[in-house]
């Protein structure tokens, strides 16, 4: 049973640490240039401040899950030994 919990753990923490890889790639740069001032210009009205509010809150989210996961992954190590 615990081998069995142990990969479940091992599992999530995978597959949480590629959602927070793509949610960082998928995020605009915070660096300001003139390309973006003149995106953010045409495109304001469609959502693209609170698209990035969004990834960014959800990025942090998952670096949360990931540490918490990472607690529970160590708790079962130990308590196999």
């Amino acid at each position: 049973m615990e081998n069995i919990s142990i990969i479940i753990f091992g599992f999530f923490i995978i597959i949480m640490c590629l959602l927070l890889i793509l949610m960082i790639l998928v995020q605009n740069p915070k660096k300001e240039s003139i390309h973006q001032s003149f995106m953010e210009k045409n495109f304001r009205f469609f959502g693209i401040k609170r698209t990035n509010t969004f990834l960014e809150n959800i990025t942090w989210i998952l670096s949360i899950i990931i540490f918490f996961l990472i607690l529970f992954f160590n708790f079962f190590l130990k308590s196999k030994h």
